[in-house]
């Protein structure tokens, strides 16, 4: 099957694509250009149409004749799981244990990001999911921490108690972020929309020494927090705030590169930059 599956990615190599992703990627397994839209079709048709067998099968974890060669090979098997799990018949401790089994084969950015925004399962079982995260959202790897990180920015961060997506604000201006009674009290009931709101704005308040992707996935969950909830993101950076300077600065960065706060929010963001 191993054999098989690497066959149908060489049909799909561009060399151009390869030495273009290589640059984006440093550190991941040797790549064959496959580009990602092209492996989302492969990975819904092993899923949907089993092509080269049961999808389960297709994802038993790595090692030995199994061990990934490639980086299309672990993205692949990521997007999988990803759609594999979503369906309603999937057990909660089934999927649990692929998203277990996985996490110690995210070894760069590209696959940690693909695979969590496809890990649809974390909807379903949302307490479940977030309890087993803990673990890695504070341990001392980098693309754990990145992992758990990414998996609240993508499957969490966004959806009310009904699990509904929100889009963003369109618009961020000085009016919402002012520390003031009137934004305090629409908090509240803020707080009460999203109960994974708070949650993930205090496992964010902390340093990030992990590595540069964790502490990159920090900024960019902060920055995407401001701009659905500037109050409460903004409180956090202003009072109390325990996250490193480089991730803190990072973030106001983002938050400034967004289209969405005004061009007054952004100046006055950008005072409030940590001199390091």
């Amino acid at each position: 099957m191993k054999e098989e599956i690497r066959a149908i990615l060489l049909q799909y190599t561009d060399d151009t694509y390869k030495e273009f992703s290589a640059s984006l990627v440093p550190g991941a397994k040797p790549l064959l250009g496959v580009r990602l839209p092209q492996l989302r079709t492969i990975a819904k048709d092993i899923v949907k149409k089993g092509t080269v067998g049961d999808w389960r099968d297709v994802i038993v974890g790595c090692g030995g004749e199994n061990e990934d060669i490639y980086f299309e090979e672990t993205m692949l098997r990521g997007m999988i799981i990803g759609y594999g799990t979503a369906p309603k018949e999937i057990s909660c401790k089934e999927g649990m244990d692929y998203l277990e089994r996985f996490i110690p084969q995210i070894d760069n950015w590209s696959v940690c990001d693909s695979f969590c925004n496809s890990f649809r399962f974390a909807n379903r079982y949302r307490d479940e999911v977030w309890e087993f995260m803990q673990p890695y959202l504070y341990s001392d790897k980098e693309f754990e921490v990145r992992t758990a990180v990414i998996l609240l920015l993508s499957q969490y961060l966004k959806y009310d108690k009904d699990n509904k997506k929100i889009p963003r604000n369109r618009y961020v201006k000085m009016e919402d972020i002012l520390l003031n009674t009137s934004n305090e009290k629409q908090s509240v009931s803020t707080k009460q929309k999203y109960p994974y709101l708070e949650k993930i704005l205090k496992a964010l308040n902390r340093e990030f020494k992990q590595g540069y992707y964790a502490q990159m996935a920090a900024a960019w969950t902060l920055a995407e927090s401001f701009v659905c909830f500037p109050y409460e993101t903004w409180r956090l950076l202003a009072e109390d705030c325990m996250i490193d300077s480089w991730t803190y600065n990072k973030a106001l960065q983002k938050i400034r590169e967004s289209r969405n706060p005004d061009k007054e929010v952004k100046e006055f963001i950008k005072n409030h930059k940590i001199s390091v």
